[in-house]
């Protein structure tokens, strides 16, 4: 049995050494681990004194590790309540019994080697040495369980008036901490010769193995998880320590009697083997007990998850906006989820939806500056904040801001190093906290969500840059049919008021010289000129505004400029122009309406012919390349002036003294209905190449 208290014990100082140096090491400035790390020494200075005095053959040495022993057990109290008063946020000064638990160990530092606290040591039960109790022990005795018992009642006192991360906190610390005690004190009983073998002071230190993993992993786990994982952790140690205990106990003398005075290595050996099974058993019935009672919050987590891939597809930022706060609300169900976005013009983040029983108000413009300690605090720390993170380290008007927005989490959204928004949470409806599996998944949403509220802010002002582009191209579309309108009406009478005032002046003279059969041939001649010349101005206006349908035929572009230049052969003799043909389409067809196409070749031709009045050469080519049918008309007239040639074909624009200018316009339009293309390339004063581009035929 020696062993196995050895063994308890010496795991008892080394864990809570390595828990006081791990705890101190995590946060030096905070009072809770400052405290608990001092509680965890002292219990190992008490431990290693108690089952030093147990077990050790030398009387003195037994005697001193005994009053050591029992002397740090006083700053054990001192220290746990002082723990307990931070847990709670409250000084020692505000605790009396703190303040005398304090004054008590530093008085008993004078008598704890003397005879009025242990006078001796003596065998007893199964120990070499075991206390025996003077005067002041009893005193020491009686302060040690009203000290223990009163901060487990100062934290149940102020168990509702904490947070709800910390009541949970303070659950586990008070269920662990009440355990260890009452087997630590457990110890007391054979003091007083009350004969009871102290076994169950062997699982003291699972105490302050529970809270230490609870406040440095878990410190927003759900109570139901610390106390399954303590009630999985308890079980697996108990086997691992309960099986070679009880077989040690009960199956002594069987042991004794075959393997003689070797039978302890039989438990011992049980104990290894169990001990090596035990890290993989506790994993495996943790995972399956968290797997059960865990079911429905990993559900919503996964769901809170496929939301988040969900959002990057909403383009609409009111509905993103809403869907975030609505998704989140009804998922993890907590009393509000409210969104706050940046507006870059008034530089403050303003509310935009707000979801839940307890949902903010849109329409009470909640906005928060940009120099907020909240927001600066977000921006500086760019992680997920808590409520009791925020009471425990941040700025009192940070705290002050959470308890006005009721939320217990904050998720920020950052895009690069810009805040463009956060997410207020309040408490769970269910009354639970929010565990570091919530955090987590909420940091997937956060990332998702930024990039979704940050593609739907460009989507929209898009939209509106779009918007207003197509606003400006309708005002230019109206703005160009105006001035079209005008240059039409110009022209219009520009070219019907020659005729009509030539007519107009030999009608005026007709009355007089109606006698006169030359003048009334001239007249005749000259209206019925007038009349065709206006005739033709409207049919070119109607061949404009309204083509006529296209029939479509297989033809060869060679033979219509051929034709067209036998139509016009004797202005060309009379103009003494050259002309140069060369027809190399390799017998390629195109699709075409014949009329209309000789039509836009007979333009182009009269144009070349018109700014050669004093001859010139004129090149007709015809070509087949990539697919395409080609027409070059190339003439050495006068050029175009290149500040006229971006204008070409434009309707109504000419520079010659007659015509409409709608020559050109209508030779693209029949072109580009064909499906083909015209170019210009024109050289003042030395001539102009017009080049169409027609698809061959399949």
């Amino acid at each position: 049995m020696e062993w196995l208290y050895k063994l308890c014990f010496g795991f008892t100082v080394l864990s809570s050494l390595l828990q006081g140096i791990f705890v101190l090491y995590k946060n030096p400035r905070s009072r809770v681990n400052v405290m608990w790390a001092l509680t965890n020494f002292t219990v190992a200075v008490w431990a290693l004194g108690l089952v030093t005095s147990f077990f050790e053959s030398r009387y003195p040495v037994a005697l001193f590790a005994a009053r050591c022993s029992q002397y740090s057990a006083t700053w054990i109290t001192a220290f746990f309540i002082h723990f307990c008063l931070a847990l709670l946020n409250k000084s020692v000064k505000e605790s009396k019994v703190a303040v005398f638990s304090y004054c008590f160990a530093i008085v008993m530092a004078g008598f704890f080697l003397t005879q009025w606290f242990i006078p001796s040591v003596s065998p007893k039960l199964i120990f070499r040495y075991y206390i025996n109790s003077g005067p002041l022990y009893v005193l020491y005795t009686a302060v040690f369980l009203a000290v223990a018992g009163y901060s487990h009642w100062l934290l149940f006192k102020h168990l509702r008036a904490q947070s709800r991360e910390r009541q949970n906190q303070i659950k586990y610390v008070f269920s662990a901490t009440l355990t260890g005690f009452v087997c630590g004190s457990t110890a007391f009983l054979l003091v007083y010769d009350i004969p009871f073998n102290p076994l169950p002071s062997l699982f003291t230190p699972l105490y302050a193995v529970i809270i230490t993993y609870a406040i440095l992993k878990h410190q927003l786990m759900d109570i139901k998880v610390v106390i399954t994982r303590t009630g999985v952790l308890l079980m697996t140690y108990l086997v691992v320590l309960g099986v070679p205990l009880l077989i040690g106990w009960f199956g002594q003398e069987r042991l004794e009697y075959r393997y003689h005075d070797k039978w302890w290595l039989v438990p011992l050996g049980l104990c290894t083997v169990l001990a090596t099974i035990g890290p993989f058993a506790y994993a495996y019935l943790q995972r399956q007990v968290e797997a059960a009672l865990l079911k429905e919050q990993r559900r919503y987590q996964r769901l809170l998850q496929r939301a988040a891939q969900g959002m990057t597809r909403v383009r609409s930022l009111d509905k993103l906006t809403k869907l975030i706060t609505g998704v989140v609300s009804r998922t993890v169900r907590v009393q509000h989820a409210s969104l706050f976005l940046f507006d870059e013009t008034a530089h403050y983040y303003f509310l935009k939806a707000s979801h839940g029983p307890k949902r903010l108000a849109i329409q009470s413009r909640y906005v928060l500056e940009k120099a907020h300690p909240l927001v600066r605090c977000l921006m500086d720390k760019r992680r997920i904040l808590t409520k009791e993170e925020v009471a425990q380290s941040y700025d009192p008007v940070v705290e002050r801001e959470l308890a006005g927005l009721e939320a217990a989490v904050i998720i920020p959204g950052f895009i690069e190093r810009e805040l463009i928004g956060f997410l207020a949470l309040g408490e769970k409806l269910s009354g639970s906290a929010y565990s570091p599996d919530d955090i987590h998944a909420f940091s997937t949403l956060a990332y998702e969500a930024a990039v979704a509220l940050e593609n739907a802010k460009s989507y929209g002002e898009l939209l509106v840059a779009n918007e207003q582009l197509r606003m400006a191209s309708k005002r230019l579309a109206d703005q160009e049919r105006l001035a079209a309108a005008g240059q039409f009406a110009l022209g219009m009478a520009h070219e019907i008021k020659n005729p009509l005032s030539a007519i107009k002046t030999f009608a005026q003279y007709l009355p007089q010289k109606y006698q006169d059969s030359a003048f009334r041939e001239k007249f005749f001649s000259l209206v019925q000129s007038e009349i065709d010349r206006i005739n033709t101005i409207v049919k070119d206006l109607l061949d404009f505004a309204k083509p006529a349908p296209l029939q479509i035929e297989s033809v060869r572009l060679s033979k219509l400029a051929e034709d067209t230049l036998v139509l016009l052969s004797d202005q060309v003799l009379k103009q003494s122009v050259q002309v140069h043909k060369e027809f190399s389409e390799n017998g390629a067809l195109t699709q075409a309406d014949p009329k209309q196409l000789k039509q836009v070749i007979l333009n182009l031709v009269l144009n070349s012919l018109e700014a050669m009045p004093a001859g010139g050469r004129l090149e007709v080519l015809t070509s087949c390349r990539n697919g395409s049918v080609i027409l070059k008309i190339a003439d050495t007239g006068c050029g175009i002036p290149y500040e006229y040639q971006g204008k070409l074909f434009d309707p109504f624009f000419t520079t010659k003294e007659r015509g409409m200018g709608l020559g050109l316009a209508i030779v693209k339009g029949i072109v580009e209905r064909h499906g083909g293309t015209t170019s210009v390339h024109s050289q003042p004063d030395k001539g102009t190449t017009v080049e169409i581009t027609l698809p061959a035929a399949k």
